[in-house]
């Protein structure tokens, strides 16, 4: 009997220590980055969705970035085995115990935005190269429009949003639908380049058209009063051309965006929208399961649906002009650090 129990010991001492030696960082990374990715996507989204229902409700936005996350593990172990001997033919008695703790200690550090950098980011007007640059990467020109620009050659979207209401043209949707069109055919296209730190842009026409072009062109040249001599266009950015073969566009700022999209909260929950409005977010007293993003704010939840494409396209295109506005260098990516020894 005490040879079994002293065997016991030996396999509950190896168990309890040579575990220990075993390193988890290498086995957490895969799982961590993951985990980590998912849940400050989600984060941000809940973010951005909560300050424009705050915005709707007339509060101040806000917003804090993660700058970093710290994960850091712990493991201990520990085993007793107390054990009496007898004579042969008595049975001694013996206790064994042992335990495992495992334990994950994730320490995030949050910056609030505010300043200098709240003021390039939320205040001013979104760079016009950052719009220009997606559009010659491939971005829709009609949905980059409608969401941040504020007048093509004096030619005005309009707002409905109470800080910055002004009245809508008529011809701003027909021009944005025809840059579309032309940006789809490959009649048009933007080209952006660098000269002593300035950024300056150029819209080219392509030298073979089709009918359709050229009725979208003769519809542009119409609306904006637009007469290029060649086959190139300045885009610049200001309310009104100086010449006749420049583009002068305007962008909203991030807050007049987010203030935008704001019009489309339901707030009563009845589920219903303006045909003008950039996002529809539906609201109640509880969210559905699946949904792109929801926040509770003011004992209501709101949300977006999962199968509402155009709201998420315009939720994600605000997402990213979010980050591209913000460049003041405080707009890293958050740093994730994870133990690997």
């Amino acid at each position: 009997m005490p040879s079994r129990l002293v065997t016991l010991a030996g396999v509950l001492t190896l168990a309890l220590t040579g575990g220990g030696c075993i390193g988890l960082g290498g086995q957490r990374i895969g799982i961590d980055r993951a985990d980590y990715t998912v849940r400050l996507r989600d984060s941000e989204k809940a973010e951005l969705l909560s300050n424009i229902v705050a915005l709707r409700f007339g509060d101040a936005p806000s917003f804090l970035s993660v700058a970093s996350v710290i994960s850091q593990y712990t493991r201990e172990t520990s085993g007793r085995l107390h054990l009496e001997l007898s004579g042969p033919g008595d049975d001694s008695p013996a206790n064994t115990d042992g335990s495992v703790l495992f334990r994950e200690t994730p320490t995030v550090t949050y910056t609030p935005m505010s300043g200098e950098r709240f003021a390039r980011s939320l205040l001013s007007p979104i760079p016009p190269a950052s719009l220009l640059g997606m559009i010659e990467a491939g971005w829709a020109a009609d949905d980059l429009f409608h969401i941040a620009v504020r007048s093509i050659n004096g030619v005005r979207a309009g707002a409905r949003a109470p800080l910055f209401a002004t009245p809508a043209d008529p011809d701003f949707p027909v021009v944005v639908g025809a840059i579309r069109r032309l940006q789809a055919s490959g009649a048009l296209s933007i080209r952006l380049k660098q000269e002593a730190n300035v950024w300056a842009s150029v819209a080219r026409l392509s030298a073979t058209l089709t009918d359709q072009d050229r009725a979208d062109l003769e519809t542009l040249a119409t609306t904006l009063n637009l007469r290029p001599e060649g086959r190139d266009m300045r885009v610049v950015f200001a309310v009104e051309p100086v010449a006749r073969d420049e583009l002068a566009v305007t962008t909203r700022s991030m807050l007049e965006v987010l203030q935008e999209m704001g019009q489309g909260v339901d707030l009563t929950g009845a589920d219903v929208f303006d045909p003008n409005d950039l996002i529809h977010v539906h609201s109640g007293p509880k969210a559905p399961d699946h949904v792109h993003v929801a926040v509770q704010q003011r004992g209501r939840w709101f949300w977006i649906e999962q199968d509402d494409t155009a709201s998420i396209r315009a939720f994600l295109l605000a997402q990213i002009l979010m980050s591209l506005n913000d460049d003041t260098g405080a707009a890293r990516s958050p740093l994730v650090t994870i133990p690997a020894g």
